[in-house]
């Protein structure tokens, strides 16, 4: 895989974040530590490829923002360059029910009491699993992602 498309897969999950909280840079701390928290969870839950990949997150978690900062990619169009880069057939297996998990995540601790989602939020993770092609019909819930 292309340097260029390993950086795309490793920006999704903060694009996930972008989504959901509305902001593409300077997430409030509360979010980011939820977000990292709900990386390392889901990585060790996923299956192999998805986690050596998500592992790849935590080790420069400053350059990774910074490297979101630059890039010039909406929130939409990242998300459909993930889905260009795993192709019909996903490249790195369960990486686009990874990514719902960790927006699940964030969106249950950002909503009532921190035990459900919100449904401002629900709609926002239904978006994203729909701009990742990934169907909550046919592989479980969103809110059990």
């Amino acid at each position: 895989m292309r340097s260029e498309d390993v950086r795309t897969l490793q920006l999704a999950p903060l694009w996930v974040l972008s989504a959901l909280v509305g902001t593409h840079t300077r997430f409030a701390e509360p979010d980011l530590a939820v977000f990292w928290d709900a990386v390392v969870s889901e990585g060790l839950r996923a299956p192999r490829a998805t986690r050596d990949l998500l592992a790849t997150l935590t080790t420069d978690r400053a350059g990774l923002l910074l490297d979101l900062e630059l890039d010039d990619r909406s929130v939409v169009s990242g998300l459909r360059d993930v889905v260009t880069v795993l192709g019909p057939d996903e490249r790195v297996e369960g990486y686009r029910q990874a990514l719902v998990r960790v927006g699940g995540a964030v969106a249950r601790a950002r909503g009532p009491y921190g035990r459900s989602i919100s449904s401002e939020d629900l709609g926002r993770l239904l978006l994203v699993a729909q701009l990742l092609d990934w169907s909550p019909s046919s592989r479980g819930t969103v809110d059990a992602a």
